[in-house]
């Protein structure tokens, strides 16, 4: 561990769960509640109630559609569920539940903007989200709601996969998809392994397959030597030992992160199936990688990754997107 490099150690201050009351949401209440407890962090748990519809707007104020009569229906339905919140609370995580704070409001745009927005509002540092909401479990798709958190979080996402396996974070594989944020991905990922006694972490960094790229063989007599393949492991090699070598982590945790191994994988294949294979061969039981918020018109190969990661990933997922590591 260098001791000149600048220290990138994150610590928790504020935990946001967007929380539907179902069995995804109350995993992540399970897990935030385990970090807040670990990091002193204060918890938050948002619910999001949709936006009353027309029709049964029409039905209820059919003379007073703006007027007292729904606002006092809004009040009574945000009460109502704030009551029914507090008991889901209570009932499922117990004492714990104490230290929850409860929020309840209406959806301004759309469900999601309107959860993303709510956590920036409390300047949370995590989002805790379920992969799936009222929808039955699909594999390969995840809910709306979730895919949209994937695309648009500016803080990190903690992405519920599977609400029945969660058993701490043993094997954490952290993906290197872009050279410039890896050091910051891995201070961010340490911290977080910080958290559990035990956790270990290793790196996957993909080698493009040729084949894959070139999908309509323009690029056929272009296509790399076994040389160049062999050069471009050993590349990839050395930034993540140099990405290893810049760590710098407060003395207290340094016993802890000499013990992670940081054993590097590169396999040669799409990197969304790089980074999916290589979790399922070590057992990790969380993968964490690098996003980027869309911009228009313009395509970007590490959010098409994360994308296809979070969807068909066996393990959670913890999505850290490049505006918080800049």
């Amino acid at each position: 561990m260098s001791e000149n490099t600048k220290s990138y150690f994150y610590h928790l201050q504020n935990i946001f769960v967007a929380t539907d009351f179902l069995s995804y949401s109350t995993a992540g209440l399970q897990l935030a509640t385990e970090l807040s407890e670990l990091s002193c962090a204060a918890l938050t748990c948002f619910h999001a109630l949709e936006k009353i519809p027309t029709s049964i707007r029409d039905i209820l104020f059919p003379y007073a559609a703006l007027g007292s009569d729904e606002v006092e229906f809004m009040n009574e339905l945000r009460s109502g569920t704030e009551k029914r919140g507090a008991k889901f609370l209570r009932d499922t995580m117990g004492e714990a539940a104490e230290h929850m704070r409860l929020k309840v409001d209406f959806a301004r745009d759309s469900m999601a903007k309107s959860i993303l927005h709510a956590a920036s509002e409390v300047n949370a540092d995590l989002m805790v989200a379920g992969a799936y909401g009222t929808k039955p479990h699909t594999t390969g798709i995840i809910g709306s709601m979730a895919a949209t958190f994937v695309a648009y979080t500016r803080i990190p996402l903690y992405l519920v996969k599977d609400p029945t396996h969660y058993s701490g974070h043993k094997k954490i594989l952290v993906a290197f998809l872009d050279p410039s944020l890896s050091a910051q991905l891995l201070a961010w990922t340490v911290s977080f392994a910080m958290c559990y006694e035990g956790a270990d972490i290793e790196i996957v960094t993909p080698v493009p397959d040729w084949n894959g790229c070139d999908r309509f063989g323009d690029y056929h007599h272009f296509a790399p030597t076994e040389r160049q393949i062999a050069q471009a492991l050993e590349s990839i090699t050395v930034r993540a030992k140099q990405a290893v070598q810049a760590l710098s982590v407060p003395f207290a945790y340094e016993p802890h992160a000499r013990e992670l191994s940081f054993r590097q994988h590169a396999p040669v294949m799409h990197s969304a199936s790089a980074v999916l294979s290589v979790a399922d061969e070590i057992g990790a039981d969380l993968i964490v990688l690098p996003s980027v918020q869309p911009s228009l018109n313009v395509d970007n190969e590490i959010r098409e990754i994360a994308r296809n990661v979070t969807e068909y990933a066996n393990q959670n997922c913890l999505v850290i997107p490049e505006a918080f590591l800049r």
